[in-house]
């Protein structure tokens, strides 16, 4: 696996940590952020924040970091290790969005989030954080950084000379979206091994479904599937059903096939979802991670459906993704997510 250090780029020094999903671009002019009317999400009072975000430069650079107990490094993936499939892929990506990204990339010059990549290979990175050939270290809130610059950051990357492939954990559309660029030719990439990361459940929300339509799905359930108490433990197989003040678990059918066809999300998508509720259109449905779910903001409206289900496990997905099944989208979710606007790799 070809891996390259970041020949430029900027870290945040400010101390604010943002989370994973918070922006995938940004411009840096003068060595400093310049956020402008092309960022439409945020208004001029948050831009003139972020845009007062201190950022240093470094080039030629590997940055190993520790994060909630988790280590990896940030890195460059050159585009070719995904277009030949080394970097291996388990979800279908969505026409309109890649559509945006390629027309976002040429507004900005910064990637600010690295596509999150997983290996099999255990590397020890205390190691080589004890070698002391750091040229800095930063101290964030749960997360320290490490620098390694030049012939540091290539003794990095020869550890890396015997993985034959990574596997896309988050960046299916960001990977596909510079295939595709004509001047964008790597990824900001967080690069972690399966050691360090855990796969959490993505649950379903149907949004604004009345008592009559759901006491329809609810009676097709019971006649065709194995219903058990709400309070029954979640595991492969079963998904827990809760409206009101209403809760049941439901045994998923089997199906005499391979992996793809007994994964549970798409089990869930042909069997519950389009059978019991007669959604065929998931563009109706909304997400939400363990960890959201468990939030104190997150709150359901009364009659919302929410779809429950257990997480893939990691064994499971290598062996899907080494099969070349495709999982439905929203299969996983992992954690944890190295933040976003922290590493900036210049690519214009």
């Amino acid at each position: 696996m070809n891996i390259n250090a970041i020949k430029e780029s900027f870290i945040n020094v400010s101390g604010n940590i943002y989370d994973s999903e918070f922006i995938n671009l940004a411009n840096v002019e003068h060595n400093q952020i310049h956020l402008d009317d092309r960022t439409l999400f945020l208004d001029e009072a948050e831009k003139s924040v972020l845009n007062k975000d201190k950022i240093e430069n470094y080039d030629n650079t590997i940055y190993v970091y520790r994060y909630k107990d988790a280590y990896g490094i940030i890195c460059d993936l050159p585009i070719e290790e995904y277009n030949n499939g080394n970097v291996r892929c388990h979800e279908l990506v969505l026409s309109d969005t890649i559509q945006g990204m390629l027309s976002n990339l040429h507004g900005y010059n910064c990637e600010v989030a690295p596509v999150l990549l997983a290996h099999k290979k255990s590397i020890d990175y205390q190691k080589i954080i004890n070698s002391g050939k750091y040229t800095k270290r930063f101290e964030f809130k749960d997360l320290d950084m490490y620098v390694f610059c030049g012939d540091a950051a290539d003794e990095i990357i020869k550890q890396f000379s015997d993985v034959k492939n990574l596997y896309v954990a988050d960046g299916h559309h960001r990977l596909y979206t510079t295939s595709l660029c004509g001047f964008k030719s790597s990824v900001l990439s967080c690069v972690v091994s399966f050691d360090y990361l855990n796969i959490m459940p993505i649950h379903r929300i149907i949004p604004d479904v009345k008592e009559n339509e759901f006491n329809k799905a609810k009676e097709f359930i019971c006649r065709r599937f194995d219903v058990l108490p709400g309070e029954t433990p979640l595991c492969k197989g079963r998904i827990r059903i809760n409206y009101r003040n209403e809760s049941f678990v439901v045994k998923l059918i089997e199906l005499n096939s391979d992996a793809f066809w007994n994964n549970d999300v798409y089990r869930l998508n042909t069997q519950i979802i389009s059978q019991a509720f007669r959604i065929f259109n998931t563009d109706r449905l909304s997400y939400a991670s363990d960890s959201e779910l468990k939030g104190e903001d997150y709150s359901l409206s009364q009659n919302d459906v929410l779809i429950e289900t257990y997480p893939v496990d990691k064994d499971e997905f290598i062996e899907s993704i080494d099969k070349k099944c495709i999982m439905p989208p929203k299969s996983t979710w992992f954690t944890p997510k190295f933040p976003s606007f922290l590493v900036f790799k210049k690519y214009q």
